[in-house]
């Protein structure tokens, strides 16, 4: 499903709900294996590529989780960190993304090959810096914590968080909001808040619209993402833009997911022209063989969007955006 159409192309982007674990190469991973002698199902492009992308759509939201666990197992080392980082912005800056805020859950990225965390981060801010120089973008920085990762992940990604906030824009809850809800993180979450870190939390994408309502309600969020659900509760769209919450779509990932039946259905053209903010992003463009341009031609060619209407959520993003004023200035020319 990737797109490189010119008349998307062309169009400078903001890619704001983009999780780097999900932006692995079908090639890296298979670079990675060969040097560390991991086991892989095959060693090449098309027989690797069915079991680490998601090529139709499932059932929910954990069998799409369950798709990175061989990618997850690639992150093998410092060196490999910024080598997975460095091509995620080089694949960024082919699809005219000036504005590309990155994120990732230290414990799941890191943990499985005992990197150090703080090692990791200098990696990819050691790409962030050569991506900035090269590409003239600018580019933020995500901490997640994985809701099934339990309460003391959580606990210690927001100290981590919060020790490294010079560098560190934005804290997320992510994972699956069904059995894992906010209820459960209030604590962790506003300890972030209340260190100056922003906050974006993923809810309504295998949940209805009441968790939106109960996540706004209970830590008042930043951003939501996905809250694709919410167009099925008035209450909770209402709620959507009295607070001004910005929402991170991603069309194709809702679909693979199954938080929408038909792509067809996607309510992110519905819920824009009811005034809620949106804005549109791909989530794990490799895990789920998407790019932006796709999520584009998505919004203008099957859900009616204008392109006038894109950029117009493009500029959603630059309002809401994490990273700082003055590296926004370098790129806010492009959205004008």
């Amino acid at each position: 499903m990737k797109c490189f159409d010119s008349k998307y192309n062309a169009i400078p982007k903001t890619e704001i709900h983009c999780h780097l674990e999900g932006a692995i190469r079908t090639s890296t991973i298979i670079d990675v294996a060969k040097q560390y002698g991991l086991k892989l199902p095959s060693h090449d492009i098309a027989g690797l590529d069915p079991h680490v992308k998601v090529l139709e759509q499932l059932k929910n939201l954990d069998a799409v989780l369950r798709a990175f666990r061989i990618a997850q197992n690639s992150i093998t080392s410092v060196d490999v960190v910024e080598r997975i980082a460095w091509e995620a912005f080089e694949d960024a800056a082919k699809q005219n993304i000036k504005l590309f805020e990155v994120r990732f859950s230290p414990d799941f990225a890191f943990s499985g090959h005992k990197i150090d965390w703080d090692a990791g981060l200098k990696a990819i801010l050691r790409a962030k810096q050569r991506a900035q120089e090269k590409f003239g973008m600018a580019i933020g920085l995500i901490a997640i914590s994985s809701r099934s990762m339990g309460m003391p992940s959580c606990e210690k990604t927001v100290d981590w968080a919060i020790q490294q906030k010079k560098e560190i824009h934005a804290f997320d809850l992510a994972d699956g909001e069904l059995t894992h809800p906010i209820q459960h993180f209030i604590g962790p979450v506003l300890r972030a808040k209340n260190a100056g870190l922003k906050i974006t939390i993923h809810s309504g994408e295998d949940t209805n619209g009441q968790a939106v309502i109960d996540t706004i309600c209970a830590v008042e969020p930043d951003r939501i993402g996905h809250g694709v659900r919410i167009i099925h509760d008035q209450k909770a769209i209402d709620l959507v833009k009295s607070r001004g919450v910005t929402l991170e779509l991603n069309p194709w990932s809702n679909y693979l997911t199954n938080a929408v039946d038909r792509i067809e259905e996607h309510p992110l053209k519905r819920l824009f022209d009811m005034g809620v903010k949106v804005t549109i992003s791909s989530d794990d463009p490799e895990v789920l063989e998407t790019n932006l341009n796709n999520e584009y031609r998505i919004a203008h060619e099957v859900l009616g969007m204008s392109l006038d209407d894109i950029k117009e959520c493009n500029r959603n993003a630059i309002a809401a955006s994490f990273i700082p004023k003055d590296d926004l200035r370098k790129v806010a020319t492009f959205f004008n």
